[in-house]
């Protein structure tokens, strides 16, 4: 008799682990990604294919000094989701969805601060206003 061993997400405990489900579709991840599009100002749809959920990131009309923001965030975004998931798998953590969302607010900004040398981006305005933020780096 064959074992076959079934690997729920960790973080919801619903289904089968995979890729669209860990950073789309559980519900865990959408409160995530719903407390991120508040907090940025936006309304948006999640593509359930994670490349075309980046593109989407893509702002037509803005400099690609914007549009790397924009990409930063994504980033910031999935991988923090990533690092909590690991965090729950192998630490016994706890599922919490304002540290995750805590996280890539740190996240993001530390590494505009790094990279932005014209435009010096506070914290508190990045948290309390992240869309004039992000406007003001050209």
């Amino acid at each position: 008799m064959i074992n076959i061993v079934y690997f729920l997400f960790s973080i919801c405990g619903k289904v089968e682990e995979s890729s669209s489900h860990l950073l789309s579709v559980c519900d865990f991840v959408w409160m995530v990604w719903c407390l991120c599009f508040k907090w940025l100002g936006v309304s948006f749809v999640i593509h359930l294919d994670l490349m075309q959920n980046f593109i989407q990131f893509r702002l037509s009309q803005a400099s690609i000094s914007v549009n790397d923001v924009w990409g930063a965030i994504w980033v910031g975004i999935v991988s923090e989701i990533w690092k909590h998931r690991n965090s729950v798998v192998f630490n016994g953590g706890v599922t919490d969805v304002l540290e995750v969302f805590a996280s890539v607010q740190v996240k993001v900004w530390s590494w505009i601060s790094a990279k932005s040398r014209e435009v010096y981006v506070s914290y508190p305005c990045w948290v309390l206003d992240p869309l004039t933020c992000i406007w003001l780096i050209r």
